[in-house]
């Protein structure tokens, strides 16, 4: 996955997603950087530190919310951590274990890679890809899977790579995003207050598979 931006467009943050199913499994996971794990327990959802252990010779951390509504568990890499939440208390060490251990997982520099281990015989439901352009706002990437679902029929105004869709939120409030097309991927993009329209016709997404 590759998404183009002119350099004036300085990105604040990027965060991943990925969901696998089959037969009665089904689990989503969660991808950013370093720190993204202190940050959600410290800002999303407040949560203490309940287990450390080792899987692959990796760190798994599992925290629990102060309100325990929610528990997560996290495998720390080296440049990015993999995190799937569950409701309510977590479950037991050896399932936590299985569940990251039933995982392919390559971190480099450039993004982390996680895949279901051939033997799990899962498949990919849904992936999810968001990058916040300080100032401008949201681009939503969904998998290619997903991205057919949400192309209207009719012809977008063109763009420089592709054509753009105005779409209207449920609730009929006003508000509204936009559907960017690209030849190799697409985006729903959402706008800050102060976000122009000018900086969609350069934006460019494509999934290379």
């Amino acid at each position: 996955m590759t998404v183009a931006l002119p350099a004036d467009m300085p990105v604040s943050s990027v965060a991943a997603g990925v969901r696998f199913v089959g037969g009665s499994y089904g689990t989503g996971f969660q991808i950013g950087p370093r720190g993204y794990h202190e940050f959600a327990c410290t800002h999303v959802a407040p949560a203490a530190t309940r287990d450390r252990f080792l899987v692959h010779g990796r760190e798994v951390v599992v925290a629990e919310a102060n309100d325990l509504q929610s528990s997560v568990a996290t495998l720390i890499g080296t440049y990015h951590e993999l995190m799937t939440v569950y409701a309510g208390p977590a479950p037991g060490r050896d399932r936590i274990s299985a569940l990251f251990g039933s995982l392919e997982i390559t971190d480099h520099v450039g993004g982390l890679v996680v895949r279901p281990r051939s033997a799990m015989l899962l498949d990919t439901m849904t992936e999810q890809l968001a990058v916040v352009v300080r100032g401008r706002g949201t681009v939503s990437i969904p998998g290619p899977r997903q991205a057919l679902a949400l192309v209207p029929r009719h012809a977008g105004a063109p763009t420089r790579f592709g054509e753009v869709w105005k779409v209207a939120y449920p609730g009929g409030d006003d508000k509204h995003s936009f559907i960017l097309g690209c030849p190799a991927g697409l985006a729903e993009v959402h706008l800050t207050d102060s976000g122009a329209l000018d900086w969609l016709a350069q934006l460019d997404v494509a999934w290379h598979i």
